[in-house]
């Protein structure tokens, strides 16, 4: 039980934040401290949720490197692969090979001679062409015994092939394609070729389908292969790169230049990290100088080498220190059926540098705020109060620029509508404001796009905006046509589904509003009943005016806040199918199948699907036809009428009228459309206009809904 003298908690906080701007506006020396206490208390924790997600990024960003190195890899060796099956597959390639292997066979047959055989020169003189045109150096055919059998330096040829060849002979006379890891030339392979080797083979076959021999072609490892892991890599430090089983590398260090400089590798200009470089931490030399650890039982790999070697695939984004001593984070994978490992890497001082920035940022923030935190907020409440009073005493004035303000007629979240005149002209107009507590940057910014739009149309079907301007006190206004009658959303509200012949004769006038925004490239994007407004000008009746262009989106052109590409804006009874999925990609089409639920709207009382759960109607959208017009009134519709109107509500935009002149064109030609005409209009207008109430009718944008971007 509580008494009066000891209010519940939950009571006493509430006074508590009633009274604590005036308590803080009479105390304005608690602002610094209390700004500098938030401003640590923020610190820390946008620190930990910054660095936490700088952290996650970055792991998903090498990952997904390291993912493109390894399928850039994969598709490099099949390409390879396939080179070598589609040479050993050629009819003269094979003939000639299967005739050295039965002269190979022969008894009397000396390496001189099976050297220098008409064989061994046709099949040089068929595979040099080939060679040349995709990038290879040489070939080299061996026959099931090891023995070479054909090379381009004779000298090799009826020698025993060097044991490296292993990792990719056995493989092609078991039938397989193989693409070998670089590897070192041994000292029995006296090649004039300098630097590592790399073979890509496949099996030769005799007419009956066994293997006879084996042909491998060899690449420039440092070219070709090194060149994949110089494509996706990281900013400035960043590099990928090859290593095998034993932590050497297969592949050219973008950084050779400084191995060379620190004595990691070799110095000479042919050298490179291929072969030469192993991923250990190097160790300090007396000299200061980073220096390869030589020591066997002292040799500690870098933390990316020896998790890869055990066949594991993960990232690091604490950091580690790695070949070349520099702290880095990385990403690696094992390839076992390459026998090699991939790694990704960049330097952590590069990788955290916006983190690194943002607490320098919040240490000097906080500094700033403690020492001139009650300043900057004691001038900016100063200045935004009196901005706001000098707002607010403008439109107290009822005066904006050359128009004076005669009545409020309606009001939204962020502006009101005025009944208004020109001082001069003595015009009625309806004059639109954004509300002075509500402006700022983006609904200022919001309220320029839509006049600026809605003044480049001219259709008589469509409001026209007068006038745009900001007063000095900062007031952002626009004027248009005065315009008394009633939306279409309040016409079926008050007097139930239209005649057939009406659904037609507004529509048409719809279209002729949308058909010249299309024309110059503008979707109007929120075409529904409460936009479409009926009145009477120039003594006709029924006269449509489309209204709030105030999210409309112009193709060349990038909108504001809610009406960019990627927001999707419409009204959930209303939307099309595309603007909720692809709101990127809508186009005139899908105002029309808005417009054909407008015409639904009209014809039957109803909305296409009914329910107050915006997820629902959105998925009605998507998924779901509505009943046809007929069934849901239970009662004949004139058939065209039902077919057009059903063809705009197409789920597919191919499937709806492929302009609004198109779909006026077909509404005209329905055998309804002569039911309604001006006479027939102003004889209604006569019998029902003392029941509309005309002030409404230019309350225009702010019914207008906007949809948060749908994940």
């Amino acid at each position: 039980m509580t008494t009066d003298a000891h209010p519940p908690f939950h009571i006493r906080f509430g006074r508590f934040i009633t009274h604590a701007p005036v308590l803080l506006s009479k105390h304005l020396w608690i602002w610094p401290l209390l700004g500098a206490l938030i401003l640590g208390a923020v610190g820390l924790w946008v620190r930990d949720r910054v660095e936490g997600a700088t952290r996650a990024e970055l792991a998903s960003r090498l990952q997904t490197l390291l993912n493109a190195d390894i399928a850039a890899l994969r598709l490099w060796f099949s390409e390879r692969q396939a080179d070598a099956r589609s040479f050993a597959a050629d009819v003269r390639i094979e003939e000639s090979i299967g005739k050295l292997v039965d002269l190979a066979r022969s008894n009397d047959v000396t390496e001189e001679s099976l050297a220098n055989s008409e064989p061994a020169r046709t099949l040089q003189l068929y595979l040099k062409p080939l060679l040349d045109a995709h990038e290879y150096l040489d070939y080299i055919v061996l026959s099931p015994d090891r023995r070479i059998l054909a090379s381009p330096y004779r000298r090799l040829v009826g020698h025993p092939a060097p044991r490296s060849y292993d990792m990719f002979m056995w493989r092609s006379l078991r039938g397989e394609l193989a693409v070998s890891r670089p590897f070192a030339r041994e000292a029995t392979l006296s090649q004039r070729a300098e630097g590592p080797l790399m073979f890509v083979s496949a099996p030769v076959k005799s007419p009956g389908g066994s293997i006879i021999a084996v042909l491998a072609v060899r690449m420039r490892p440092e070219m070709e292969f090194s060149r994949i892991f110089s494509v996706a890599r990281m900013g400035e430090t960043g590099e990928a790169y090859a290593f095998d089983h034993r932590a050497v590398m297969l592949t050219a260090s973008r950084f050779d230049d400084e191995l060379k400089k620190r004595g990691l590798i070799p110095d000479s200009p042919e050298t490179t990290a291929i072969l030469n470089m192993r991923l250990i931490e190097p160790i300090v030399g007396p000299d200061g100088r980073l220096v390869r650890n030589t020591s066997s039982h002292d040799t500690r790999l870098t933390r990316m080498a020896a998790s890869a070697l055990m066949g594991e695939e993960g990232y690091d984004v604490q950091g580690y220190r790695n070949y070349r001593g520099v702290q880095v984070v990385g990403a690696w994978s094992w390839l076992p059926e390459y026998g090699m490992g991939v790694a990704t890497e960049v330097s952590a001082h590069e990788a955290f540098r916006t983190l690194n920035l943002v607490r320098q940022g919040f240490i000097i923030l906080f500094l700033l705020l403690a020492l001139s935190g009650v300043g900057i907020f004691a001038f900016t409440l100063w200045v935004e109060t009196l901005q706001a009073s000098l707002r607010k005493d403008a439109l107290a004035l009822r005066r904006l620029g050359q128009y004076v303000l005669l009545q409020e007629i309606g009001r939204g979240a962020n502006g009101m509508v005025y009944r208004a005149r020109h001082a001069l002209l003595r015009r009625p107009v309806a004059i639109k404001l954004l509300s002075p507590d509500q402006t700022n940057e983006d609904t200022a910014a919001r309220f320029e796009h839509e006049v600026q739009m809605t003044s480049q149309l001219t259709h008589p079907n469509t409001v026209a905006v007068y006038d745009y301007g900001r007063t000095p006190e900062g007031l952002f206004y626009y004027a248009m046509e005065f315009l008394s009658g009633i939306d279409l959303d309040q016409l079926v509200r008050k007097f139930g589904p239209q005649p057939e012949g009406r659904v037609i004769y507004i529509l048409r006038q719809v279209c002729g509003s949308l058909a010249e925004a299309h024309r110059t490239q503008l979707i109007h994007r929120d075409v529904k009943p409460a936009n479409i407004l009926l009145t009477r000008r120039a003594g006709l009746c029924d006269v449509v005016k489309v209204l709030d262009f105030g999210l409309v989106k112009a193709r060349h052109l990038r909108a504001p806040d809610s009406a960019s590409a990627n927001a999707v804006v419409g009204t959930p009874h209303f939307i099309a199918p595309e603007a909720i999925e692809t709101p990127d990609a809508i186009d005139a089409r899908s105002d029309l199948y808005s417009l054909g639920a407008v015409g639904y709207w009209l014809l039957t009382g109803h909305t296409l699907f009914e329910s107050t759960e915006v997820p629902i109607l959105l998925d009605g959208h998507l998924k779901n036809m509505p009943v046809p017009p007929s069934q849901r009134l239970g009662r004949p519709v004139d058939p065209e009428l039902e077919k057009l109107i059903m063809s705009c509500l197409a789920k597919q935009a191919a499937g709806r009228p492929s302009s609004a002149e198109v779909l006026d064109e077909a509404l005209g030609g329905c055998p309804s459309a002569l039911e309604w005409t001006s006479k027939t209009a102003a004889i209604w207008w006569d019998e029902h206009v003392p029941g509309i109430d005309p002030a409404p009718a230019t309350a225009i944008a702010e019914k207008t809904l906007v949809i948060a971007n749908r994940s």
